[in-house]
């Protein structure tokens, strides 16, 4: 049996729609044994109480818990979920320290990474990192289990000027390291070859794209609760808003009701003013399974990004794009990449066009995109993804 860990920033319990769920899930059913390594969890999360950072979460991954999946023909199969809590800083603090002791402070633990690697990762065959912090731990992975495979899959690219140089620097050296990285569009690769010298001649990569199951946004499902105002306009995601363009297109169309969706939490101020304003919600999250019932059941998608996000972020057209093409649903952009308007959704960079598309969008009932979604099923995803890494040992040059 082959042995496969995912370096990963998230929990297997939040059950997310996204990459590595879904290939962890389809290695587990395949026969697999996985694990899922849920880092950094630094020891001040215990004075949190966020999802990832809380002490109950990080006393339980420490010890390990095992899942119990099942496949869609009811064949039954285990995944283990497991952290290694470290004295991980703040980023803040590396304005004052050296990257080498900052470093250092995020793989030092009370026990030794061997001991813990010993333990929970012994004979993997493949490791495949996120783009996290996690990349930290190549060269010590390589080191214990010098004939394991190191696979890189950054689903964003760490390139972006809010990233620790310190950080960047991680990423570089896997992508130079990495026995194959696993690149989610031609944006990406874009993207990396205008910041890593020499991108093209030292990097073993490929491009597969991000998924999406489906026929869950093809299936009819309850309104929920904070959708049963009319003309719904939608954001469900992970990136900030541009929140002075959701007070005004909600002051500018009282007809409409704005609903955000996000786990990044505003500040107190803009909270403040959201209550003000009574067409515009702030949910700070649902659970992933929920994702499809919110898509299908709004009037209208938007994406409304930070101003010139798409200029320092180069996601291109990211699953939160094939979810609503999927569902059929109007979907207006803002500060995102300009190929959307290819393949026909409404792509601004003013707050007036923003507000002009909503208001156009809400009386369209269903579109018709030109973007192919065939071949984004995660179960041909997660089968490509598979043929990939089994690969690497006949081919190591792919591009």
């Amino acid at each position: 049996m082959k042995k496969i860990v995912y370096i990963t920033t998230h929990n297997w319990d939040t059950k997310r729609q996204g990459g590595f769920h879904k290939f962890a899930e389809a290695t587990a059913n395949a026969g697999f044994e996985t694990v899922f390594f849920s880092f950094p969890r630094p020891y001040y999360g215990f004075f949190m109480k966020r999802e990832q950072l809380n002490p109950t979460i990080i006393k339980t991954l420490t010890k390990g818990i095992e899942y119990n999946l099942l496949d869609n023909s009811n064949k039954k199969s285990s995944l283990l979920n497991i952290t290694f809590p470290t004295f991980r800083l703040p980023d803040s603090v590396g304005r004052f320290l050296p990257n080498f002791i900052m470093n250092f402070m995020l793989k030092k633990s009370f026990r030794t990474f061997r001991y813990f690697s010993k333990k929970f990762l012994n004979n993997t065959d493949y490791f495949v990192f996120e783009s996290c912090e996690g990349v930290v731990f190549v060269d010590k992975l390589k080191k214990i289990f010098p004939k394991a495979k190191m696979i890189y899959r950054p689903s964003d690219p760490m390139v972006y000027s809010s990233i620790p140089k310190r950080v960047k620097k991680l990423e570089q050296h896997m992508l130079y390291t990495a026995n194959l990285s696993i690149i989610v569009n031609q944006e990406g690769v874009e993207a990396y070859r205008s910041s890593i010298p020499n991108f093209d001649t030292k990097v073993k990569y490929t491009v597969l794209s991000n998924g999406i199951d489906l026929e869950s946004y093809k299936k009819s499902y309850p309104v929920p609760k904070t959708l049963e105002k009319p003309n719904a306009i939608l954001y469900v995601g992970a990136w900030e808003v541009e929140w002075n363009l959701l007070f005004e297109a909600a002051n500018k169309i009282p007809e409409n009701n704005f609903v955000v969706v996000c786990p990044n939490y505003p500040s107190t101020k803009i909270l403040e003013q959201v209550k003000q304003i009574s067409n515009l919600e702030y949910i700070p999250g649902i659970k992933p399974s929920e994702v499809p019932a919110w898509i299908t059941n709004c009037s209208v998608v938007m994406v409304p990004y930070v101003t010139d996000f798409y200029k320092d972020r180069p996601l291109g057209i990211t699953a939160k794009y094939y979810q609503a093409m999927a569902a059929g649903k109007p979907i207006v952009a803002y500060c995102d990449t300009p190929k959307l308007s290819d393949v026909g959704i409404s792509v601004t960079y003013k707050y007036e066009d923003f507000i002009k598309e909503i208001k156009k969008a809400t009386n369209r009932k269903s579109v018709q995109y030109k973007f192919d979604l065939k071949n984004r099923e995660w179960s041909y995803i997660t089968k490509q993804f598979i043929e990939l890494i089994q690969e690497i040992n006949n081919d190591n040059n792919q591009r």
